[in-house]
């Protein structure tokens, strides 16, 4: 019988920032890869971080009271996790198109893009989570750009909580809860969704443990 480990969520975000936060610390040149907690990640468990570029600032600067700039989503693939997320400026290649990315979780969180981050799950519901991680990668697959304008009626091009909403609503799972931001800065303005008014989500926040399972079969019919 496979052993099932429990521990809730609130500790894993913790221990996350932890992590993070002392890996950045460090002054080494170079620094050892970050060590995550992944046997207690699920498909479908949401990916934040406080990232160190202009854009990651300017996000910041319009939600001050958020504590994360970017965000993605979790999928386990022959026996290596992913964060598949929209992002700008992170071209794999010469000529690479800002567009939905799927990269280790490691990569996520490396040192030169990350300050901290946290990892949360949606509760009680991990199938829907399982297929939403499914429609994420079938989004990578299909290449979707990166969405310059921020215009959430447009879905034919996405930015990360964009793309992250998209993906739980066909599961019908409603993260940001109405919750939307009013922006007014240079360069900004307008209506965005932005990490914070995912990671407020009540159904983000397991008040009780939850079981995690790295071995789950997961499909979208």
């Amino acid at each position: 019988m496979e052993k099932k480990t429990h521990v809730s969520l609130p500790k894993i975000t913790f221990i996350l920032t932890l992590v993070l936060a002392s890996c950045q610390g460090s002054s080494d040149k170079e620094t050892p890869p970050v060590q995550l907690p992944q046997a207690l990640f699920r498909d479908g468990d949401i990916a934040f971080r406080r990232g160190t570029g202009i854009t990651s600032r300017v996000v910041l600067a319009a939600d001050r009271e958020g504590n994360y700039s970017h965000t993605g989503i979790l999928k386990k693939k022959d026996g290596q996790w992913y964060v598949i997320h929209a992002v700008p400026g992170e071209p794999d290649f010469k000529d690479d198109p800002d567009r939905v990315k799927m990269e280790t979780i490691e990569a996520f969180f490396e040192k030169r893009k990350a300050v901290s981050g946290a990892i949360m799950r949606v509760q009680e519901d991990s199938i829907a989570a399982c297929r939403a991680a499914v429609h994420a990668e079938r989004l990578y697959d299909a290449r979707v750009l990166f969405d310059h304008d921020y215009d959430l009626a447009d879905t034919t091009k996405m930015y990360c909580t964009e793309f992250i909403d998209f993906v739980y609503r066909k599961e019908g799972v409603d993260l940001p809860e109405g919750r939307i931001s009013h922006i007014n800065i240079p360069g900004f303005k307008g209506d965005y969704l932005l990490p914070n008014d995912i990671a407020q989500s009540k159904r983000l926040w397991a008040e009780r443990e939850a079981t995690i399972s790295s071995r789950m079969a997961c499909w979208v019919e």
